[in-house]
Order: C-alpha cells, then sequence, then structure tokens
C-alpha cells in the first residue's frame, strides 16, 4: 500500500477503534506492532496514523511471506 492509502484509512478511523485495534495488539501479546505504534505516537503521528501505518505494514509483510510461501511451495 502507499502513503496515500495509509492516510485514507487513518482518517477514516475513530479515537475507539484506534483504542480498540491496540487493545487487541496487547492481548495477543504483539510487542512489535505495540512498540512500533508507541514510536510513531512519540514522534509526533496521531494515534489513527499510526495505527493505521502499523496495520497497514502488518497486511504488507503477510502479502510478502505469503507470496515467498506460494512460490516456493510444490
Amino acid at each position: 500500500m502507499n502513503t496515500q492509502e495509509i492516510y485514507k484509512l487513518a482518517n477514516e478511523m475513530t479515537e475507539q477503534q484506534v483504542e480498540n485495534v491496540v487493545a487487541g495488539w496487547v492481548a495477543k501479546n504483539e510487542k512489535e506492532s505495540i512498540d512500533t505504534y508507541n514510536s510513531l505516537v512519540r514522534l509526533g503521528d496521531s494515534k489513527q496514523l499510526a495505527c493505521a501505518t502499523v496495520m497497514i505494514n502488518k497486511v504488507d509483510k503477510k502479502e510478502v511471506s505469503e507470496m515467498y510461501r506460494m512460490a516456493y511451495e510444490n
């Protein structure tokens, strides 16, 4: 996904939705997601933008790993 898509997602998110997503990461002990989110907020991103960035990065990583799995699966 590109930057425009991240900003679009961020603009569509409410503060409650962000809190729910972050709470899900906490419940699943997704330390990398939580750390990245907290770092982005500390650096000045809005909570919505930080959350959207982490969510999209997770999707991108999953798509890349799925692509590699399919490429090497026989």
